[in-house]
């Protein structure tokens, strides 16, 4: 079985090399759990801390308790396609359930643990899973229930008489390992649910192919080293987090450290990457700001660590923050761009040479990416699209579950549409201006928020902020700043002024602010996202309350 160390691209030193070099091969049998399991048995996969505990799990024992629980799951039923849901945190148990389930060739249905009563209800109803694997609160022992599902806890003191334990079925499982199923590249093995920026939450089911589609994660941790050992603070609940906090590390025969704390403590993660020895990891640029401005990652401080190259998601970091890597800590920071439905097919690489840090990167190998207009046709260098790629990518998913009309309208043409809204340029360079439904419309231009954001991040007093459109009766739509400043930083009319001077000398006068709006939360999706459409509908509110009273 070829595997994703075989698509490693190790002598490449240059994008021009990296793309020349990189071909498909051909693929027949594929099994994410047979590729993540493959390293030496005796070498660490898993190092799991639980509070002041630390446990460790080898490849080898990794593949027996995964075999063993895959045994279980299959004794209560569980069949080729069928779905299983796993709504755990971080944790030596969620790394063998993922296993287990893929194993089998059943589908992985992960939930994430911050989640709410109706989301999880919708996610459950949806995809109809013959087991939910939790801890076994009340609400998931009901929710399991009512769709027929049987449940699985990880604490055997829940309150559930009739429920089955994971400690109990990997028991009573035969102990030699087991084999895995026999799973092709399109095969369906997990189905991932959107974070619901646009309506409800929808199921992205995805072949065992996606594993190997991040072949190019490779040159975004600026390649894998055999002794590297891999983070993400990233809930591996979502795609980012699995994918790149988990497996992909996994299949690539380097250590994974497991750990979600119930909050971002600056102080315990540095901690956690001194003591384990990380190297390269996915952290989102929310992070690596907190991190940043903590004061608890110095250059002291850094110099007793092992970070190298760690990957952002779905935004380009500020230059203060990418300067901050480099000098202070001596780290590269490259972003990868994707999303649920296709990840990681543009980014930046440091080993294959600098690029212009405001863009998102350029295709990674492999993915035929392009800036189509509304007609699927391929827009000029400099002209602003829909960023999309080749629909039968790796990358990309099977299908939206349940859902064949959302599914015709994401992919046409033969083309996958982001729904993110770019240009490149004459070098193939990508810049990113948002969701299409993000962009501002503003006396004749059309205006990327995440631009305006990034400007607006260059003042040190903002930790974080977003940008939305607001009605204009002049100009169609004005730009609104919601502006989250650092501890101690007050929102007086200077600040406002120097935010406001800062975009239009970065981005233009036609882009600055005409309100900034300071507060003390942001608006998220439940993948941790700023949920701009939130403002949006806020603003609305806010301005219809005014002209009422």
């Amino acid at each position: 079985m070829i595997g994703l160390s075989d698509l490693a691209h190790q002598e490449t030193r240059s994008w021009a090399a990296a793309q020349n070099a990189f071909v498909w091969p051909t693929v027949t049998d594929y099994n994410i759990a047979a590729d993540c399991l493959r390293a030496d048995p005796g070498k660490t996969a898993l190092i799991a801390i639980d509070g002041e505990t630390r446990g460790q799990l080898t490849f080898g024992q990794l593949d027996r308790l995964s075999a063993r629980f895959g045994i279980g799951l299959q004794g209560l039923g569980v069949r080729t396609g069928d779905r299983v849901a796993v709504k755990l945190a971080q944790s030596a148990q969620m790394a063998i359930a993922v296993l287990a389930v893929l194993r089998i060739g059943a589908i992985l249905v992960p939930i994430s643990n911050v989640l709410g009563e109706d989301a999880l209800r919708h996610r459950l109803a949806d995809s109809t899973p013959r087991v939910l694997i939790s801890s076994g609160s009340p609400s998931e022992i009901t929710f399991a229930h009512e769709i027929g599902a049987v449940s699985v806890l990880t604490d055997g003191t829940a309150p559930a008489q009739t429920a089955q334990t994971m400690d109990a079925l990997i028991s009573s499982a035969p102990e030699e390992a087991g084999g895995f199923a026999a799973t092709g590249p399109d095969t369906p093995g997990l189905l991932l649910y959107t974070s619901g920026t646009t309506g409800t939450s929808k199921g992205v089911l995805h072949g065992h192919r996606v594993v190997l589609g991040h072949h190019a994660i490779d040159l975004a941790l600026d390649h894998v080293r055999a002794d590297d050992v891999a983070y993400s603070p990233v809930d591996w609940a979502w795609a980012g987090g699995l994918l790149l906090g988990l497996l992909v590390p996994l299949a690539r025969g380097i250590t994974v450290v497991a750990f979600r704390g119930t909050h971002f403590d600056p102080e315990r993660m540095v901690e956690i990457l001194r003591d384990t020895g990380v190297s390269v990891g996915l952290f989102p640029p929310t992070a690596l700001r907190m991190l940043h401005r903590s004061g608890a990652l110095t250059r002291d401080v850094a110099a007793t660590l092992r970070l190298r190259s760690l990957v952002v998601g779905a935004e380009a970091v500020e230059p203060e923050l990418s300067d901050w890597a480099r000098q202070e800590l001596s780290t590269s920071i490259n972003n990868a761009f994707g999303q649920t439905e296709a990840n990681s097919l543009i980014g930046h690489s440091a080993v294959l040479g600098d690029l212009d840090r405001g863009c998102l990167g350029r295709a990674y190998p492999g993915h035929e990416i392009a800036i189509l207009d509304t007609d699927l046709r391929e827009c000029l260098p400099g002209v602003a699209g829909e960023i999309a790629v080749r629909a039968d990518d790796p990358v990309c998913m099977l299908r939206y579950w349940n859902a064949p009309e959302a599914t015709a309208k994401k992919v046409r043409g033969g083309w996958l549409l982001t729904g993110d809204a770019g240009h490149a340029d004459d070098q193939h360079q990508i810049y990113f201006h948002g969701r299409t439904d993000d962009l501002i419309k503003s006396g004749g231009y059309r205006i990327g928020p995440a631009e305006v954001e990034a400007a607006i991040l260059l003042n040190p007093a903002v930790l974080e902020c977003a940008a939305i459109g607001v009605p204009d009766p002049v100009r169609g739509q004005a730009v609104r700043a919601y502006v989250m400043l650092v501890d101690g930083q007050d929102g007086t009319p200077s600040l406002t002024r120097d935010i406001q001077n800062q975009v239009r000398t970065k981005v233009g006068a036609y882009a600055y602010p005409h309100t900034v709006s300071y507060v003390t939360s942001l608006p998220r999706t439940t993948a941790g996202k700023v949920n701009r459409n939130a403002l949006r509908q806020a603003s609305i509110q806010e301005t219809t309350t005014e002209a009422a009273s």
